[in-house]
């Protein structure tokens, strides 16, 4: 049988007009501002692969690369919680400095379209935005590597709670994408977001710490 996600993705894509949204909606994440990993609100992780992370662009063996960055991004603030806590199902919020933040691009976005037909038109399938992460990666790799700076990330689904995910390319920094100012940011742990972590509980079955 062949794999919905094959382990190499082909030479050369196809790409329609209609495999490309543009967004320029508001956007969520969860992010450390303390430790080793910590980073700001507008910054793309450039260490890469990390194991375990679905669409990360950067090719083995994981390390710091300069010019190639990924970020994972929700359109509900709840979404991007449900993702960072997903193996524990606990929304610790004391966790590393978590802050949430939330923005709108600062310019249209084009966006490589999973929930369109692109995936079963180059030989794999919706499953994509489900399936093994580490091909998933290969996959990524070869969108960034074939389409440059011409896609700004991917439009997908969470695998979490099916509502939109946006994951984010390099491209977003060579021409910025993000405002001078974030529309907001706080530390979990801080009582401003008490109303958004109750609602990601409420939403997702989830606890909170």
């Amino acid at each position: 049988m062949v794999p919905k996600v094959p382990a190499t993705p082909p030479a050369k894509f196809t790409l329609n007009t209609e495999h490309v949204r543009t967004f320029q909606d508001p956007l969520w994440r969860v992010f450390r501002t303390e430790g080793p990993h910590a980073l700001a609100w507008n910054e793309l992780r450039h260490y890469g692969p990390a194991k375990g992370m679905r669409f990360d662009p950067q090719p083995p063996p994981a390390q710091i690369y300069p010019d190639i960055g990924v970020m994972y991004a929700a359109t509900r603030s709840f979404t991007a919680l449900g993702e960072v806590f997903q193996a524990t199902r606990v929304i610790d919020r004391s966790m590393g400095g978590a802050t949430i933040a939330a923005w709108v691009p600062s310019r249209s976005l084009d966006l490589l379209d999973l929930t369109s037909n692109w995936p079963v038109l180059n030989g794999a399938a919706a499953a994509m935005m489900m399936g093994s992460k580490a091909n998933t990666q290969a996959w990524a790799r070869a969108i960034h590597e074939q389409y440059g700076d011409g896609i700004d990330g991917l439009y997908h689904q969470s695998s979490i709670n099916n509502e939109p995910m946006i994951t984010l390319f390099s491209g977003t920094e060579h021409v910025s994408a993000f405002p001078t100012r974030v529309s907001f940011s706080a530390l979990l742990s801080d009582t401003t977001a008490d109303e958004i972590v109750a609602q990601a509980t409420k939403k997702l079955g989830y606890s909170s710490l």
